[in-house]
């Protein structure tokens, strides 16, 4: 099992890792993940069959499939729906609103609507971040059992962040069990020193986290003493938080409903989720 389960986490990698770069070769993904040329032959060649993975020349490099375009194109559908609840919750929090997905052990953040304020938190669009950093990446690696984690993160350097971070596997555990329990994830200047975030999930048809909607702010207007307890401003961004969420995801619902009725009535809803 466990050897099945570092295989797809390799995969996983791969897939990451040529979402960052257009194309690469056999040698580059094994020197990027540390394993043999002939083990990344073998993941690749597992990737092509399924479609994540192309290679459009004989002997050339690697890209990304068409099993991977759709979820792309879902963000971007995502990005629209949502556009409108991130403005009203940036102009109600007076905080920048970001919304992410989750990518390997990152955080990826894929919109962004910036605060007025003078002393704000700047977008991360288009960024990643180590997801044990991040308020929205403990929320979003709650949905792993323990031994999916302990494979995503097997050897994982807990480098970056601050000295506030996370610094291994055990803190981690503790800390998105804690987020799924509570149905938020918190960051007090663990990412970047003086910034601080709140955040929350959004689900799918079938009731699943697939990104996470935050709140991201200087870290002396979120909690000026510091304290474990959320203090009464982040319980205030919380509520707004919980509150849009709920809204968006209705949005959603609607909008895979609409496509469904247009698609026609042999259509299944909860074939096509929004990831």
């Amino acid at each position: 099992m466990a050897q099945i389960l570092q295989s797809v986490s390799q995969a996983l990698k791969i897939v990451v890792l040529l979402q960052e770069q257009p194309s690469l070769g056999v040698l580059d993904i094994a020197r990027a993940l540390d394993i043999s040329s002939s083990s990344a032959h073998r993941l690749l060649a597992t990737l092509v069959e399924a479609n994540f993975v192309v290679q459009p020349q004989a002997g050339g490099k690697y890209a990304l499939g068409p099993a991977m375009k759709g979820p792309s194109s879902e963000i971007e559908r995502l990005i629209e729906v949502a556009t409108p609840d991130l403005v009203a919750l940036r102009d109600r929090s007076q905080e920048t609103v970001h919304l992410a997905v989750i990518r390997g052990t990152d955080t990826h953040f894929v919109s962004a609507v910036e605060s007025p304020r003078v002393m704000r938190v700047t977008s991360r669009v288009g960024r990643s971040l180590p997801a044990h950093t991040t308020a929205a990446g403990k929320l979003l690696l709650a949905s792993l059992s323990d031994d999916e984690l302990a494979e995503l993160y097997r050897d994982h350097d807990f480098s970056g962040g601050t000295e506030s971070s996370i610094g291994g596997l055990a803190g981690l555990r503790v800390e998105v069990r804690l987020a799924g329990a509570r149905g938020y994830g918190r960051n007090l200047a663990e990412s970047e020193h003086g910034v601080a975030a709140l955040a929350v999930g959004l689900r799918d048809a079938q009731g699943r986290v697939f990104a996470s909607l935050t709140v991201t702010g200087p870290d002396s207007l979120f909690n000026p003493a510091g304290t474990e307890a959320l203090s009464d401003r982040e319980r205030e961004l919380l509520e707004m938080l919980t509150e849009t969420a709920a809204h968006l995801e209705s949005e959603l619902a609607a909008t895979r409903a609409g496509r469904v009725l247009a698609q026609g009535p042999a259509t299944n809803p909860a074939a096509s989720p929004i990831r």
